[in-house]
């Protein structure tokens, strides 16, 4: 089996509704560690909190041992070594999976195909995060129905791979997505967009907030101009919070830059699942791996 998972495209909604069941057996009752005795590769080419331990919270959990490269710093990459003979030395290992994030350079399909060993995609450069997007959709389900729900995504959606991935998610579950930031940060993509955060909350059932990734953007667009405009008219800030209604959700994906697209007060929210999202992910991500490994992931 080298089946692992790569984009929420070929996913099923009976799949996918699977996950969520099996993540919610894990979060009320810690399940078997079957998976004793085997090993997990985690290559992080990029920088990670939330998702590289989760990830591997979610290896322990399931017996698995996980083998955890962070960057380049004390590897052979230092030495010159690229990312693509890192991952064929480690798969050389024998991990049951591997688990890989980095930019859009990294050929993930080429590695899926030619090692026979599955590889989840922990955030592929612009390309996707499948894992967000199923954890989103499986902590917005533990407060409503997910069926024809209407999203709308804040900020900087041009380097967003977190919206992408729902983009392939959401028709599944009937579910109406749309975009509001900065014409400088949307893509060309066809979504239906809102002109500022006040429409896009009139709207909304389901607000996700979006970091604005200076390292993406080059140098000169972190400047006050344009800051002044994210906060302006995309933010989402405490004076919002008296206008959003009760069954209004708020997510963001993490890490929040506090005071520019989300205010500390929009973070500690009742209505906000940030940190549910969190939570969620350790077990998503182990139902995930125990799907794969177990060859059910369809």
């Amino acid at each position: 089996m080298t089946n692992g998972l790569l984009s929420l495209s070929g996913i099923s909604k009976t799949s996918t509704e699977s996950l969520f069941s099996l993540a919610r057996s894990l979060k009320n009752k810690p399940g078997r560690p079957d998976f004793l005795g085997q090993t997990a590769a985690l290559l992080f080419f990029e920088a990670s909190t939330r998702t590289r331990l989760s990830f591997e919270s979610a290896c322990y959990r399931a017996g698995l041992g996980p083998l955890v490269f962070q960057g380049g710093a004390g590897t052979s990459m230092e030495k010159g070594e690229t990312p693509e003979d890192t991952f064929a030395n480690v798969a050389a290992m024998g991990p049951s999976v591997m688990i890989v994030r980095g930019g859009d350079e990294l050929a993930l399909d080429t590695f899926a195909r030619d090692f026979k060993i599955p590889v989840i995609n922990a955030g592929w450069g612009k390309r996707g995060h499948p894992t967000q997007a199923l954890l989103d959709l499986f902590t917005i389900g533990e407060r409503r129905p997910l069926e024809g729900l209407k999203v709308v995504f804040l900020g900087d959606l041009k380097h967003s791979r977190v919206a992408g991935s729902h983009l392939e998610l959401w028709p599944k579950f009937g579910g109406e997505v749309r975009f509001c930031g900065p014409a400088s940060m949307l893509p060309d993509s066809g979504v239906a967009r809102f002109a500022n955060v006040n429409e896009a909350l009139e709207w909304a059932d389901v607000v996700i907030a979006l970091r604005y990734q200076n390292e993406r953007h080059g140098s000169g667009a972190s400047d006050s101009k344009i800051l002044a405009e994210i906060r302006r008219d995309f933010a989402l800030t405490k004076e919002h919070l008296a206008r959003i209604p009760e069954s209004t959700l708020i997510l963001h994906p993490g890490p929040v830059n506090h005071g520019v697209e989300l205010d500390t007060e929009v973070y500690r929210d009742h209505r906000s699942l940030i940190l549910d999202q969190v939570a969620h992910g350790v077990w998503l991500r182990e139902a995930l791996l125990r799907a794969v490994l177990k060859g059910d992931l369809q």
